[in-house]
């Protein structure tokens, strides 16, 4: 897409701004209206690709030293900071998150710089350096702390390498998914363990995430979890703040998954929970008891 085509975007670029001031401040009942509009406008349009604010963008070249296997693996989930951003993160749930990329635990020798692993709009799958988006607020997660193999994550993630970013996956929220192509947050998602991926699609058939951050298509007795993760799942599965709470370019998050058990629930619920709970015991009991009386099990016993 041409970086300069903005005709489907008839938005004074004041007003834009002046959007992004009030969804910054308490007046969000005024900035998300019209974000709204504007996501509507945009709905055929994934918008521009994240790119660095620098006019040249220099890519490392390797060869690669992995001396920062603390780093390895870890998540860095980017606040938006431009329109296309707020509107891909109003999409996904309004967290304050719109991209994320995966630290490699690897440095650039020619440079000694920090590289990680990302997709944009328009581009593949490929490594970059850290500082690409130098003064832009990120979380990080460090994932090995939660007991993910963090070489086998991210030998994964390598692994991917050169795939083209997939619009359709993007648009549809992973509805749509080609295997071949990637979006930032699959890219990190499909290299997650089953079991953790299955916890989170858990966690949002619960209501503990929010309901765009997370989209579920599969079945929870599915042999392979079908489930589309943004960077504001992420953010809100493993606890980190806000986005727009985030102090300073590198927020270091201990990570504190959801818990899908019946305590997190009550914890995210409260008394809507216990009542919820303690109706569908009750339809349980009474559907077994009516069942019980009216339909003996000699009845089903093979003659």
């Amino acid at each position: 897409m041409d970086q300069n085509d903005k005709s489907y975007l008839k938005v004074p670029s004041k007003l834009i701004e002046w959007i992004i001031h009030r969804i910054l401040t308490d007046f969000k009942w005024l900035g998300h209206p019209f974000l709204k509009g504007l996501r509507f406008a945009w709905r055929h349009h994934p918008g521009p690709r994240e790119s660095s604010s620098k006019e040249v963008t220099a890519y490392p070249t390797g060869p690669y030293a992995a001396n920062r296997k603390r780093q390895m693996g870890d998540l860095l989930l980017w606040a938006p900071r431009r329109i296309d951003s707020f509107i891909i993160d109003d999409l996904t749930g309004g967290f304050g998150y719109s991209h994320v990329t995966v630290d490699t635990g690897e440095v650039d020798l020619p440079t000694g710089k920090p590289v990680m692993a990302e997709v944009t709009i328009g581009q593949t799958v490929e490594l970059k350096f850290q500082d690409e988006y130098a003064g832009r607020a990120y979380a990080k997660i460090p994932l090995s702390k939660t007991g993910v193999d963090a070489e086998a994550f991210v030998a994964c993630v390598k692994s991917r390498l050169g795939e083209q970013y997939d619009n359709l996956e993007a648009l549809t929220l992973g509805e749509i998914d080609d295997p071949a192509k990637q979006v930032c947050s699959s890219l990190a998602s499909d290299c997650l363990p089953e079991t953790v991926r299955r916890e989170i699609a858990k966690a949002r058939r619960l209501g503990l995430l929010r309901r765009t951050s997370v989209s579920v298509y599969s079945h929870s007795n599915a042999p392979v979890t079908k489930v589309f993760i943004s960077p504001n799942g992420f953010a809100e599965y493993y606890g980190a703040p806000k986005g727009e709470k985030l102090r300073g370019t590198d927020f270091l998050v201990e990570p504190r998954p959801v818990e899908t058990s019946v305590k997190g629930v009550v914890r995210r619920h409260g008394w809507k929970a216990v009542l919820l709970l303690g109706a569908a015991g009750a339809l349980t009991a009474g559907c077994a008891g009516y069942f019980y009386f009216n339909y003996p099990l000699k009845n089903y016993h093979r003659k």
